[in-house]
């Protein structure tokens, strides 16, 4: 069956109120109805249902949005306790991985569970003929009535849009893990660089997913890890091509509160989850970090949630750094540091990619060296007259004084004190003067 997209099922046909359809109007509003209806008679985007009332991301209002690995979900108390968890904690958004649920008549299934509405891709079977994977969405009310349309992209990516302005797309991944072979791996990060290369340069755009990697200090600026493993290899170099950052690995946390896994047979702690967003948008990111608060739904994963409010404001352009390429191309070991970080960052190269993303990683690595090898000059400070040796001298005199002056107003104290101020100021032409 060829990949579709599915409208929104909640969205009013023609001549319905939104208000009336919200509640079980066109499409399946519950227990698993599908759209089945072609890619041209669905359309890709609703807009004349889109209103700004209905817009998701707004100035003034916050809304959370996360990505949860819940390990399993066939049981339906499980599903409805994760329900009941998202709408506790005001989540509207949540990529859920690993829901184990196979349907494989229809690619996406529509379902609505206490308050919430879940839009799943199906699991597939493992060796053992037993289900593994899927990807799954879940909304609250309002990510409900701003949802456009979804995509099925590959078993393994869902994609969703959602009326605003901006407008936001949201993608649920799950990666093959650590240990998969390095062909599923390599599949899997270009079918997800098609998706992000398919999402217009304005929208929001979150990417919500375990991706089974870890991120060391020289990728991230606040991991959990000590170093980066090949998944997270991967993972920089989808971070760089699109200009993408880990929200979770941007604010300075304790290290408690940056793992997302613990494996059950060693008690191992791990950061595998991210959400990714562009960085035009990191102003709009109030918050990013995992919680233990879904634990009743029985994963080994933390949720990990972002609050987001729209911000416009441009980023304070970062002071300009010189470097000291004098003391550089004077010691041996720097450069022969600087060899090694170069050729580290661009291994990628090897793989055949394309020459103006081969181009960018160069570009990007050279960046990385230069930062962590090459010295840094001091910044030549403007010297300040005021705060000169002598005229810090000369104030002092006037304001003793000035105290002596108004403990005894005396006409002679007076003439010491006019005198200090002749010379206070005569003290600032003298150095004008030197200089």
């Amino acid at each position: 069956m060829k990949n579709k997209v599915i409208p929104n099922p909640i969205l009013p046909t023609a001549g319905v109120r939104r208000n009336i359809a919200a509640d079980g109007g066109a499409g399946p509003p519950s227990g698993g109805q599908h759209d089945d209806r072609t890619p041209n008679q669905q359309g890709r985007v609703l807009s004349d249902h889109s209103t700004p009332s209905n817009a998701l991301m707004r100035c003034r209002r916050p809304f959370v949005m996360g990505t949860f690995n819940a390990c399993t979900v066939r049981e339906e108390a499980r599903l409805v306790e994760l329900a009941h968890c998202a709408e506790e904690r005001g989540v509207e958004i949540l990529g859920i991985q690993e829901h184990r649920r196979v349907h494989t008549d229809v690619q996406i299934v529509y379902r609505r569970v206490e308050r919430c509405t879940f839009i799943t891709a199906s699991a597939w079977p493992n060796e053992a003929q037993a289900a593994t994977g899927g990807v799954r969405l879940m909304l609250g009310p309002l990510a409900r009535k701003a949802l456009c349309w979804v995509y099925h992209h590959t078993d393994r990516i869902l994609i969703a849009e959602f009326s605003g302005n901006p407008v936001t797309t949201v993608i649920v991944v799950y990666s093959p893990t650590n240990v998969a072979p390095s062909e599923e791996v390599e599949k899997f990060y270009e079918d997800l660089a098609t998706a992000v290369r398919d999402v217009p340069a304005h929208n929001f755009l979150a990417i919500l997913g375990d991706f089974n990697a870890r991120l060391g200090p020289e990728d991230a600026p606040y991991p959990y890890h000590d170093s980066t493993n090949r998944n997270g290899a991967y993972l920089t170099a989808l971070l760089m091509e699109h200009e993408l950052l880990a929200a979770n690995t941007i604010f300075r946390k304790r290290t408690g509160k940056r793992w997302t896994f613990q494996d059950r047979a060693t008690g191992m702690l791990r950061q595998l989850d991210y959400i990714l967003l562009r960085q035009k948008w990191r102003n709009s990111i109030l918050n990013a970090e995992p919680y233990s608060t879904f634990s009743s739904v029985g994963s080994d994963h933390c949720v990990v949630s972002m609050r987001v409010r729209l911000s416009l404001r441009v980023p304070k352009p970062s002071p300009k750094i010189r470097h000291d390429w004098k003391a550089f191309t004077t010691n041996p070991g720097l450069q022969t540091r600087y060899t090694e970080e170069v050729r580290k960052r661009f291994w990628q190269l090897d793989k055949g990619a394309e020459p103006s993303s081969e181009y960018r990683i160069f570009v990007v690595a050279n960046e990385e060296a230069t930062r962590l090898c090459v010295p840094v000059l001091d910044r030549a400070r403007t010297s300040l007259r005021s705060r000169h040796p002598e005229v810090v001298a000369a104030r002092s005199r006037v304001e003793e004084a000035h105290l002596n002056f108004e403990r005894e107003p005396i006409l002679e104290r007076r003439g010491v004190l006019n005198e200090a101020k002749q010379f206070l100021f005569s003290t600032y032409n003298t150095i004008t003067g030197r200089n």
